[in-house]
């Protein structure tokens, strides 16, 4: 039986249509690319190969394999240290902790070559926080290798850090475009709209986000939005479960919050109480502690959400 099916699998690659193996192999071809990106480079050279077994004379694969073999065994000098060994240098610089040396050999390495080069130029800036640096080094693998899309969220992501949360939105909705079942793309044009105070665009995006991913993360920014909107009832519903794993001053602020604005003072000072507890010092939160303490003095006859819901 396992004979007869070994037998079939040969045959249907036998009679697999070009087009179809094509496709396949710009397939492969992209999740290669996008292993590299992230540093898993023994997946990368696994894809790559595959790439191989339907384009066995692609010499722009074999060459990429032979790049990432530095990385995956350093015994082995790859193709890239050999004719680039600006690159090999930056890569024994960063071990030795030699970051300035790291990014001249790495500026070097990046000179003329392709994506992942300036993709590791772009990931330096954006690690030692140089966004503006980032961004151009991002939009030059961009242009090395226009299906390279992870660029577009790391552009993204260079403008949210920035503070820049405008900006944030041509990229990722690029990336987002290329990459529609990629939920933390949804995530975070939903914090950048989130952060721009738009509320009614933020909610449909992490909805999207939770909808692909059940985040707790998500759940909470979803809390949060729903708070801001001033549905306070659904952004505690939202929210307080999530309280048996994720217990933070931010979700107990927020939590207040909305037991404040449905005038259920008693739960919003309770929960204002544990986020004062566990943060440092925030101004804001403890003046609101204090204003919801000025409400309950002054109604002593408040009575809970669930009281006053019995009494309707």
């Amino acid at each position: 039986m396992k004979k007869l099916f070994l037998y079939c699998l040969i045959f249907a690659s036998i009679v697999l249509p070009q087009a179809y193996a094509d496709e396949m192999a710009e397939d492969y071809m992209d999740i290669a690319k996008n292993y590299a990106v992230k540093g898993d480079y023994s997946s990368a050279t696994a894809y790559f190969n595959r790439v191989l077994g339907i384009e066995p004379d692609n010499q722009e694969v074999k060459d990429n394999i032979k790049m990432l073999q530095r990385f995956v065994s350093p015994v082995k000098k790859s193709y890239a240290a050999r004719v680039n060994p600006a690159l090999d240098n930056a890569m024994n610089s960063k071990k030795n902790g030699d970051m300035t040396g790291t990014l001249n050999y790495i500026k070097s390495a990046s000179q003329g070559s392709g994506f992942l080069y300036y993709n590791f130029l772009g990931e330096y800036y954006k690690e030692t926080k140089q966004y503006h640096m980032a961004i151009a080094a991002f939009n030059q693998a961009l242009q090395a290798n226009p299906d390279f899309t992870q660029a577009h969220l790391a552009v993204a992501l260079c403008h949210y850090e920035m503070g820049d949360y405008e900006g944030v939105i041509p990229p990722v909705t690029r990336f987002i475009y290329y990459n529609q079942q990629e939920d933390f793309g949804y995530a975070l044009r939903a914090k950048a709209y989130m952060r721009m105070g738009r509320f009614n665009d933020a909610e449909p995006e992490i909805v999207t986000a939770l909808a692909l991913n059940d985040d707790i993360e998500y759940k909470f920014l979803k809390g949060i939005i729903l708070c801001n909107k001033n549905q306070y009832r659904q952004a505690i519903e939202t929210l307080e479960p999530l309280t048996e794993t994720l217990q933070t001053s931010e979700i107990y602020k927020y939590i207040g919050y909305a037991y404040y604005g449905l005038q259920d003072y008693n739960n919003a000072l309770l929960n204002l109480d544990k986020a004062i507890i566990l943060c440092d010092d925030d101004k804001e939160l403890i003046s609101k502690y204090n204003e919801v303490k000025t409400k309950l003095n002054t109604q002593p006859q408040q009575g809970t959400m669930e009281e006053n819901e019995a009494e309707e």
